[in-house]
């Protein structure tokens, strides 16, 4: 009886021995995969920290605006070339649209009346039996005349002027090939001692 009771214990205990190993290098596999992932993050977030730099260095405006003065011949607007609502020509009066009505024929020979129009100012059509040379009398449409605007004041053209160069712009210049010298130094540090 002690010897079946020894051999049980035994094999519990190789079980639990051999679950042991198994549980200590699932344990450093998950370990290592937790480095590499930590390792990947600190990458990304050095990545966002030099794309968020060149991003905010792309959209300065004063870049943006001497690239546009170099690249461009764009100029700022002037308020001459701002109109007002009265040198807006004059909307045009549409004639109104008639629709012809088509007479109901009676089945019966009893009188029916006509319907009236749905989206016409048209009068009612003539009987049957009217004669066609007097055509029927048009009713026309009461329209609002729009009143006479003064005539538009031509806006004179002129001449774009190439802008000269400012003080504020030399001092933009001046700027900008600081910030590039800088980014060309930060990159060309991690570039001669990183291991890549």
């Amino acid at each position: 009886m002690i010897r079946v009771s020894v051999l049980v214990w035994t094999l519990i205990l190789a079980f639990l021995g051999v679950g042991l190993f198994q549980v200590k290098y699932n344990v450093q596999t998950k370990e290592r995969e937790l480095r590499e992932v930590r390792r990947q993050i600190e990458a990304n977030l050095t990545s966002i920290h030099v794309l968020e730099a060149e991003w905010s260095y792309l959209n300065d405006p004063l870049r943006l605006a001497d690239l546009a003065r170099r690249h461009t011949e764009l100029l700022p607007t002037t308020p001459a070339q701002i109109g007002d609502i009265a040198s807006l020509p004059p909307r045009p009066v549409e004639a109104p649209v008639e629709t012809p009505a088509e007479p109901a024929t009676p089945e019966s020979g009893a009188p029916t009346e006509a319907a009236p129009p749905l989206l016409s100012s048209a009068p009612e059509p003539a009987p049957q039996d009217a004669s066609p040379a007097t055509p029927p009398p048009v009713i026309p449409v009461k329209a609002s005349a729009p009143e006479a605007a003064p005539a538009p004041t031509p806006v004179a053209q002129q001449e774009p002027q190439p802008l000269k160069p400012k003080d504020e712009q030399a001092e933009a210049d001046a700027m900008i090939d600081a910030i590039l010298a800088d980014m060309e130094k930060a990159q060309g540090a991690p570039a001669a001692g990183g291991t890549q």
